[in-house]
């Protein structure tokens, strides 16, 4: 490559950075202005001046001014028109957008046109829309967290269950000084101070165990001998995360409508095992059932405060791709089956009030 080539090259550059960097700094009235001059009034300027010095100031000479002047005036006509129909839009979206970067969500360009500026006024409209449908649904969220999250509390101290469980106690104690008044007072304080001190909205398996054998050990005084509690943890799954107070409302349902009254002893089996990426949950009764097609028998424990609160806790924290499913049928018991991501206590984010559940794109 020779000193002509690359002087065209770095000539062709310096034109280049020019029109992409050196215009831009400029805005759209001055570059039409610019680009007006030099490409029409320079050139008539020339033709009339070298007109003018070939034939003097001859007729040709004047025809040709005039003829200069009406080309410039067309030529600007065109060259306002032009401008307008790019300023115009453009400063309306503009204005636009410094009102939804103010906070005015409902505002829309809505540009009629059938050009590019059209096209990215449809984008930025429809951006909008999506935003403000995204925070809506994130306020309807944040209004049915703080629901559930009441609802939680008014669960956590239902006095029918605090004053059955006192007075049971106390009936015991005035009969017999027995082991078992030890034991149920030691069951209520733990479960007591589990639910109502601990404000971690995830605790782990092996805790939720826990506060389930505290609750079977207070309805046990309740309803001596008419169920027998089976435990099949994995050891292993002890230390893996779950939304607090999710199997009670299913223990409480198994022992309040699942049990018979004719002596008959049931039996109840809590489990849990993994399956693929997911935690399964089950406590499964062996008693009286309910005819899954007849709403009418369907006991209230499974549609009141308790199961749904669980139900809805887990599409809030996941998604609705997690949640509980019943199956049961009358004499054969009642399985209740919980699903949520397998959360381990290492990859649950240590900063109160933030738990990041991996696969869900949750906090």
């Amino acid at each position: 490559m020779n000193y002509d080539d690359n002087y065209e090259d770095e000539a062709f550059q310096t034109l280049r950075h020019f029109a992409l960097v050196g215009l831009r700094n400029l805005n759209i009235q001055n570059r039409l202005i610019i680009s007006y001059i030099i490409s029409t009034v320079f050139p008539l300027l020339f033709v009339y001046l070298y007109s003018y010095y070939l034939y003097g100031s001859s007729v040709v000479t004047g025809q040709l001014l005039v003829l200069s002047i009406l080309i410039a005036g067309i030529a600007l006509t065109m060259t306002t028109y032009t401008y307008l129909s790019i300023s115009s839009p453009i400063q309306h979206m503009i204005e636009t957008c410094q009102n939804i970067s103010d906070g005015n969500l409902d505002v829309r360009i809505q540009d009629k046109g059938n050009d590019e500026l059209a096209y990215l006024s449809d984008n930025i409209d429809s951006m909008v829309t999506e935003i403000q449908l995204l925070l809506e649904q994130r306020q309807e969220s944040d209004a049915r967290k703080r629901e559930l999250e009441l609802k939680m509390l008014q669960y956590q101290i239902n006095p029918h269950f605090l004053f059955n469980t006192l007075n049971t106690l106390m009936l015991v104690a005035q009969m017999n000084q027995d082991k078992v008044v030890a034991d149920g007072i030691r069951s209520l304080s733990e479960l007591l101070k589990n639910t109502l001190i601990n404000d971690h909205e995830f605790i782990t398996i092996g805790e939720e165990i826990a506060n389930l054998k505290h609750y079977f050990s207070i309805q046990t005084i309740r309803y001596a001998g008419s169920f027998h509690v089976n435990y099949e943890i994995p050891e292993d799954l002890t230390d893996f995360m779950l939304p607090k107070l999710i199997l009670q409302p299913l223990a409480e349902n198994s022992v309040l409508h699942g049990s018979y009254n004719d002596g008959t002893v049931m039996e109840i089996y809590v489990r849990c095992y993994q399956e693929s990426a997911d935690i399964i949950l089950e406590v499964e009764d062996h008693g009286k059932g309910f005819d899954m097609n007849d709403k009418s028998s369907v006991p209230k424990g499974l549609g009141g405060i308790g199961s749904r609160n669980v139900n809805d806790r887990i599409h809030l924290y996941f998604s609705d791709d997690y949640g509980m499913t019943v199956s049961s049928a009358p004499g054969k018991g009642t399985l209740c089956r919980i699903r949520i991501p397998s959360i381990n206590t290492k990859i649950v984010n240590a900063k109160e009030g933030e738990t990041y559940v991996p696969g869900t794109d949750r906090r």
